[in-house]
């Protein structure tokens, strides 16, 4: 951790008003001894007034030696924060100082400032994407709803058109509001420091219960599933847990080839819990791989698979506050494989 800024610098300006005070009062003292003694300014002693002027001279060239001094080094870095500080808080996060300075407090403020501004840009940068890339989600379910809604108000429509048209508004409307559950169950774990509530529960169990509610995903593709959840009591937060479950197995069904297998694997060891869910569907580039938990990314730019770029950033933030991890292996078209490594001995977090 970075020491204090202030103590020295202020030390340094004690040091400076002490050192003017000594020389005005040596001043004023030499002024009096030499007026006294030497009877400067008695009319016979006209002569003699070059040693005043010479002291007064000598004074007025060491005070402003000094208040350069101290413009320089200390007054006049502090205005250029004080600038800087003022263009930062007009919103430009592009301005940086230089921070070779010869007075080390000068030059660890200038360090932190030029930090604390590049944080803030990219802050920033993210709060443009994040109501960009929102505000896209939003939009585009909505014109799809409005676009079936104008259809259904012609009134020769077929009754087969019909319902084909309410089920894709009912689809859109699905979509809206998985997208505000995510962000508001991200904004929850996020923003507001939420402790999870862990309880005792059976692991094999949920991940069936989510294979089941997906049932009618994975048999529309013909999909095998090849199961091996051997009877797991685990400790955490299911509600939560039960997510990344969902997530990771939606992705699984909607990037899968027709007619292909997905895997399932829970494996009990003795300091934690192993899920192994692996699919043989298009796979991802290892660009792809790196981003793919990177909140909003997704790898179809032209956004024909349905999502959000939230399921997976939700996911691995549940594992994290599970203390657990997720690690994913995949190649095109030879499938994904993801792993998901819980500890077995947890605590309230």
């Amino acid at each position: 951790m970075r020491r204090r800024i202030f103590p020295q610098l202020w030390m340094n300006f004690v040091a400076i008003i002490f050192l003017l005070m000594v020389i005005v009062l040596a001043f004023f003292i030499a002024m009096l001894f030499l007026v006294n003694h030497f009877q400067l300014l008695t009319p016979e002693r006209e002569g003699h007034l070059f040693p005043l002027y010479f002291i007064i001279f000598l004074s007025l060239v060491i005070g402003a030696a000094l208040s350069i001094f101290v413009g320089k080094r200390i007054l006049q870095p502090i205005g250029d924060l004080r600038q800087a500080m003022s263009q930062v808080a007009k919103g430009d996060f592009t301005i940086q100082l230089s921070e070779d300075k010869q007075m080390e407090d000068v030059e660890e403020l200038y360090h932190d400032f030029n930090l604390m501004v590049k944080e803030l840009g990219s802050i920033e940068t993210l709060r443009n994407d994040f109501v960009s890339t929102v505000s896209h989600e939003f939009k585009t379910p909505i014109a799809t709803i409005k676009g079936y809604v104008q259809l259904l108000q012609n009134e020769t429509l077929p009754p087969a058109e019909r319902g084909e048209y309410l089920e894709r508004m009912l689809d859109g409307t699905q979509q809206l509001t998985y997208l505000t559950d995510n962000i508001l169950k991200l904004s929850k774990l996020e923003n507001q420091g939420l402790g999870l509530d862990f309880q005792a529960f059976r692991l094999d169990e949920q991940i069936r219960e989510v294979i089941l509610f997906l049932q009618p995903k994975w048999e529309q593709l013909n999909l095998s599933l090849d199961l091996d959840l051997p009877r797991t009591e685990f400790y955490g937060n299911e509600e939560f847990l039960y997510q990344v479950w969902l997530n990771l197995m939606d992705n699984a069904i909607k990037y899968s080839q027709k007619d292909s297998r997905i895997h399932v694997r829970l494996q009990n060891t003795e300091n934690e819990q192993i899920i192994t869910l692996s699919d043989e569907g298009i796979g991802m580039t290892p660009a792809i791989t790196e981003r793919i938990f990177d909140k909003f990314y997704q790898s179809d730019t032209s956004r024909k698979t349905k999502g959000n770029g939230l399921g997976l950033a939700l996911a691995k933030q549940i594992v994290d506050l599970h203390q657990g991890r997720i690690e994913v292996k995949s190649s095109p078209d030879q499938g994904s494989k993801f792993k998901i490594y819980l500890p077995t001995n947890l605590k309230n977090s």
